[in-house]
């Protein structure tokens, strides 16, 4: 029995050391993945809800902007058609610029 005793050593001190400085440097870098993946999460959310309310406003009866947002809108006419320009602005301070024709359908 003192035999088998003997036999069961645990691990040495460098290597528990190393395999914390492991699990350390694994952890850091999946934190640093995981927020660089949360951020440009963030920003395809801005840059869409940047588009839609670009698109909201160039419809024939532009919708209400959320406070904070700003925009510009100019409607030239031509002939029977409509065009639209719009500049939109985040509260952010990301523009865009979007332009629509809206022509009658003939049938």
């Amino acid at each position: 029995m003192p035999d088998a005793i003997e036999k069961m050593r645990g691990f040495s001190l460098p290597e528990v050391l190393l395999a914390m400085l492991l699990m350390v440097s694994v952890i850091t870098a999946l934190g640093g993945y995981y927020r660089n993946l949360a951020l440009g999460n963030h920003q395809l959310n801005q840059y869409r809800q940047l588009w839609r309310y670009a698109w909201l406003q160039t419809q024939r009866q532009a919708q209400p902007l959320p406070e904070g947002w700003e925009s510009q809108r100019v409607e030239t006419s031509t002939q029977s058609c409509v065009s639209i320009n719009v500049t939109i602005t985040a509260p952010v301070g990301k523009q865009g610029h979007m332009t629509r024709l809206h022509c009658p359908v003939k049938l």
